[in-house]
């Protein structure tokens, strides 16, 4: 599996600490190559899941898809998918994966661990990030 993308939402109504939402593509799955999972308190046997989906299982699922990869610090795919109407699965999948590899702009050090922090610790109160 490809992570796309990862965030951590937490304080949340159900974990005041850990409560990550992660968008994977697997390639070696071809009829459901869009992964949903949650990771709430550390892992996601007890609390959370993983649910893969066929691109017309979408919306169907009564997950919020969008609000899902909004909520992984992805929203873009979201956007690419619904600017891709006609578009079939795999040509859907290979551009998710495409426009994912383009480097970043590069960042010092400082910047990146600044990034990494602001995705998987909250910090919340009248400081909060």
């Amino acid at each position: 599996m490809i992570e796309i993308g990862r965030r951590n939402n937490a304080p949340s109504s159900q974990q005041p600490f850990h409560d990550i939402y992660l968008f994977h593509i697997d390639p070696s799955k071809p009829d459901t190559p869009f992964c949903f999972e949650q990771s709430i308190g550390g892992g996601h046997m007890e609390h959370g899941g993983a649910r893969f989906l066929a691109r017309d299982e979408l919306d169907a699922w009564p997950g919020e898809w969008r609000e899902h990869l909004k909520k992984a610090d992805c929203a873009w795919v979201a956007e690419l998918i619904d600017a891709h109407p006609q578009t079939d699965q795999a040509k859907l999948v290979s551009m998710i994966l495409q426009r994912h590899c383009v480097p970043a702009k590069p960042v010092g050090r400082l910047q990146a661990i600044g990034n990494w922090l602001k995705r998987n610790i909250h910090v919340g109160g009248r400081y909060g990030l």
